[in-house]
């Protein structure tokens, strides 16, 4: 089966294409905005470069969050209609279960901490066990907050996420190892869809802090207005 999977959820947009038997096509760059514009060209130059056109997919994969509100809504919008004119299925991964599975890849057998920045001196945070078991569900946190979340891990625990050399730095030298990505990448969203079960429905964005832009409320009719007699 071949599995597009796509995230736009934080700083970079990335695309990948990947079977039972590996990873057949990538395309990542880094952004901090433009995610709409650049997913569906990446998307199609991906395909082009795998040799195989959008009907020959069999699943879709797509980070939910925790992210940016705009760049988490972009990906799942754009894999949940491809999915459903495709009539596929679409998972949904978390950004912090995507970023630990690349840790784990460069510090095998730790247990990882993720904690992407959400600034306002807090971070999106999830434990992970050694072979990848959430610790406990995602939770906004303080940096301290985090740090103290570190050390109940135990072990040799290695800290990911763009949050986690702040993190770091609250702590003793050598108290935990840094992991080199920060980000999630699509390759990983890809290789993981392919193992999750048939989704019941499609993936729902993840949000652990109300949106800064508040969405307006009803209009108010204007006040009557009285003529005065001259």
């Amino acid at each position: 089966m071949l599995c597009l999977g796509i995230d736009t959820a934080l700083g970079a947009c990335s695309v990948a294409l990947a079977s039972e038997s590996g990873l057949r096509a990538r395309r990542y760059r880094a952004m901090t905005a433009g995610h709409a514009e650049a997913l569906a060209p990446m998307a199609e130059a991906l395909m082009a470069e795998a040799g195989v056109a959008f009907a020959d997919l069999g699943r879709i994969a797509v980070t939910t969050g925790p992210g940016t509100f705009t760049g988490q809504r972009i990906g799942l919008a754009f894999a949940r209609g491809l999915a459903a004119a495709l009539g596929i299925g679409c998972v949904g991964l978390t950004t912090l279960e995507v970023i630990a599975a690349a840790a784990r890849a460069e510090y095998p057998g730790r247990p990882v901490l993720v904690a992407s920045d959400a600034r306002r001196g807090e971070a999106y945070v999830q434990g992970f066990a050694a072979d990848g078991a959430p610790l406990g569900p995602p939770a906004l946190l303080t940096l301290a907050g985090a740090a103290q979340s570190l050390a109940a891990l135990g072990g040799a625990p290695v800290l990911a996420g763009t949050a986690a050399a702040a993190i770091a730095a609250l702590l003793a030298p050598g108290a935990a190892a840094l992991a080199r990505s920060d980000q999630p990448d699509a390759a990983i969203v890809a290789r993981l869809g392919l193992a999750l079960p048939e989704p019941s429905g499609p993936p729902a964005p993840l949000y652990l802090r109300a949106p800064d832009a508040k969405l307006p409320g009803p209009l108010k009719a204007p006040p009557p207005q009285y003529r005065t007699r001259p």
